[in-house]
Parts: C-alpha cells; sequence; structure tokens
C-alpha cells in the first residue's frame, strides 16, 4: 500500500512508519516544521516536512492509499497549556486532511469516549473523531487506550506511565506513582497497533469507529512492578499519593461503547521486557542505565 504518516517523527508516527515499510508499504513519513529533535528519528529517511493543518498539505496525499493521522498534541499535559492550539492541532488539522479525499485513519483516546470528556486533551481528540464523522469523507476513528513501546523516550519528553517508570528504574531511581497507585489503564505495545491499524486499512473500513483495549486492565503498582522486573532493578516503588490534575486519578480501561478491533497482542510482561530491552539500548540512555 502507498501510505502517509503524519507526526512521524513522533513515538506513534515514527513506529507506525518503520515497520510499516518494513513490512514492504510505500511510506511517507510527515513531520511538522521545527518539531523537537529526537534520536530514535534522527536517520530516518524521506521526512517530509510540512504541516498537516496547512491547506498545501493536501498535496503530499494525492495518490495515496490511506494517511495514518499521528501529528497533534499526543498528551493531556500539552493540552491542558493550551487547550485551543490542541484542538487546531488534533480537530482542525484532521479536518483539513479530510479535505483531501484520501481515506484517513484517525487515532483517537479512550479518554475521548468519556461524557463529559475529562480535560482539554479529550475533549480535542472528540472534536477529532467528529471532524471524521460529520465530514462525509472516508475515514476510521480508532480509540486507543495506553500505547507504550520503541520509540516513546522519557528524557526526550515522551509522556507515558510505562515510559516514567522504565526511565527510572534505568537511572536506578524510585519508581514514583502518585496518586492511587491501583488506578488501571489498558496498556497495549506499539507494534501490535500498528499492525491492527494496518489489517484495518487493508480491509477498507472506512466509516467504522473502533476501539483497541488490553484482555484486561492493569493496575499503575502491578505496571511497575514488570518494569522492575524487565529493568532487573531493585530500585523501591514511592507512592506519595496527593492530588493530581482532572482526570489523571481516575481509570482508564478500554472503551466500552465501541465494537473492539480483535487484534494479536503480546503479553504484557513480554511486551514490557520489550520495552526495556528497546530503551536500554538508545542513545538517550547511554550513561544513564545503571540497573
Amino acid at each position: 500500500m502507498r501510505l502517509v504518516v503524519t507526526g512521524a517523527t513522533g513515538f506513534l508516527g515514527w513506529r507506525a512508519t518503520v515497520l510499516l515499510r518494513e513490512r514492504g508499504h510505500d511510506v511517507l513519513a510527515v513531520a511538522r516544521p521545527g518539531g523537537a529533535a529526537r534520536a530514535h528519528a534522527r536517520d530516518l529517511p524521506g521526512v517530509v516536512r510540512a504541516d498537516a493543518g496547512d491547506p498545501a498539505a493536501r498535496d503530499l496525499l494525492a495518490g495515496r492509499d490511506a494517511v495514518l493521522h499521528f501529528a497533534g498534541v499526543p498528551d493531556p499535559a500539552g493540552a491542558r497549556r493550551d487547550p485551543a492550539g490542541a484542538v487546531r492541532a488534533n480537530a482542525g488539522t484532521t479536518l483539513n486532511l479530510l479535505e483531501s479525499g484520501v481515506p484517513l485513519v484517525y487515532p483517537s483516546s479512550v479518554r475521548a469516549g468519556l461524557d463529559p470528556p475529562p480535560d482539554p486533551y479529550a475533549m480535542s481528540k472528540r472534536l477529532g473523531e467528529e471532524a471524521c464523522r460529520l465530514h462525509g469523507g472516508r475515514a476510521v476513528v480508532v480509540r486507543l487506550p495506553s500505547v507504550f513501546g520503541p520509540g516513546q523516550v522519557r528524557w526526550e519528553g515522551a509522556t507515558g506511565a510505562i515510559a516514567a517508570f522504565a526511565a527510572r528504574a534505568l537511572e536506578g531511581e524510585p519508581i514514583v506513582i502518585p496518586g492511587d497507585p491501583q488506578r488501571t489503564r489498558d496498556f497495549v505495545y506499539i507494534d501490535d497497533v500498528v499492525l491492527a491499524l494496518e489489517h484495518l486499512v487493508a480491509g477498507g473500513r472506512w466509516g467504522e469507529s473502533v476501539a483497541i483495549a488490553a484482555e484486561a486492565p492493569t493496575p499503575l503498582l502491578r505496571a511497575a512492578e514488570l518494569v522492575r522486573d524487565a529493568a532487573g532493578s531493585d530500585v523501591p516503588i514511592e507512592l506519595p499519593g496527593g492530588e493530581l490534575a482532572p482526570g489523571e486519578d481516575r481509570s482508564y480501561s478500554g472503551d466500552q461503547l465501541l465494537p473492539r478491533l480483535d487484534f494479536p497482542a503480546r503479553p504484557l510482561d513480554a511486551a514490557v521486557s520489550d520495552y526495556v530491552a528497546w530503551l536500554r539500548a538508545h542513545p538517550a540512555a547511554q550513561g544513564r542505565a545503571r540497573a
């Protein structure tokens, strides 16, 4: 397939570009001008610099089978700092790309399915979903849970619980879980998610809204223990409690409102081990890992 991946130097977009190219697809990698420099994406070949919200970016999609739209504000903290910017990045760019007429995969969030959305990030993703549904173009909305894996590097600004836990364990520092350590997340490995999205595109499942979910939710404390074991570390896990930003101290299980996408997901302990091994070899970890 001839595909476009936006946000191609970010976590999800970079890994999708690498894996889909390895699987024989022609992938045009698009990244925002002036985006953050990340060591893992430094040598990604053929990156085109363009703002997905610029009408001129639609020309890049001509003749392509689909666009996987990973560009945008990827985390609640960033959206809280600039709610209007998050709406432009997560909804406005989506509408712009839909205007190209090329089928679009819109990776949303499990948070977007809550009424009301619990934070500006969830609201911005929900508005992106509505753009897909109301526009009338070919699109599929995919609500994602907590995705982790290669390309997610805390030292380079990535968010995510497992990324944070792994960075601390490899540095030999205590793993800190503020708030309720028993709150749960559906953790899924990025490589499994990319293959699921590839399957959606190949099947031409436009006009659908689906959810990706783990087999079972995992408490953050258990996730921290898995990371510590994978790192071969004995760092303590600290539970300071305290107040968190709205939406952060609650459990997020897999989306219950949309049909679940059937895909082969590796066991969480194996996925965590694979990720920690990748992270340990990442340039940003050199000189840091003492575990």
